[in-house]
């Protein structure tokens, strides 16, 4: 009895400090802000819906888009909401930028960020925001002003992958 007691100490004392860790609605790591997850819906193309509670979106209303039709890689031109979340949801990552004028050397040093996902990680622009850089996940978010390849490089390996449906 005592060897089983110890046993079960042992697996408390490994499982039980990961369980109390905080889990409040807008909890930060160092790869980005968690963000409270809204429901995942699938909405046609046009439908009206609530609004997402941030910008870019990070879950919520989605195109049920077929995983063999998302583009993964460098896109000239925004992704609606709704295509955002679906890429999302597959586990992606979004980067987006956004700049009042041309900017093609951060659109360069993005593009060298991502280069290294060939699956899972779509860039884009994103004019709708107040950041020049945003990166999201499903339920997480980054926000910022000045390129940084390590921030960028780390939100992605901790992120990607991790959405309600799988990469494949």
């Amino acid at each position: 009895a005592f060897g089983t007691l110890g046993g079960l100490a042992i697996i408390l004392s490994l499982v039980l400090p990961g369980s109390l860790r905080p889990t409040s609605n807008a909890t930060s790591s160092q790869a980005g802000t968690q963000v409270t997850v809204q429901a995942a819906e699938a909405i046609e193309a046009g439908q009206e819906h609530l609004p997402y509670n941030s910008t870019p979106p990070t879950s919520g209303w989605y195109y049920d888009i077929p995983l063999s039709d998302i583009a993964w890689g460098t896109h000239p031109e925004p992704l609606e909401n709704e295509t955002q979340v679906s890429y999302l949801r597959r586990g992606g990552i979004m980067v987006q930028y956004s700049c009042p004028e041309e900017c093609p050397d951060l659109l360069q040093e993005l593009e060298h960020a991502v280069s290294g996902y060939p699956q899972g990680v779509a860039l884009a622009p994103y004019l709708a925001m107040d950041f020049t850089i945003a990166l999201t996940a499903w339920g997480w978010k980054d926000t910022f002003q000045e390129f940084d390849h390590e921030r960028v490089d780390k939100f992605i390996r901790e992120h990607v992958g991790k959405g309600p449906e799988s990469l494949q």
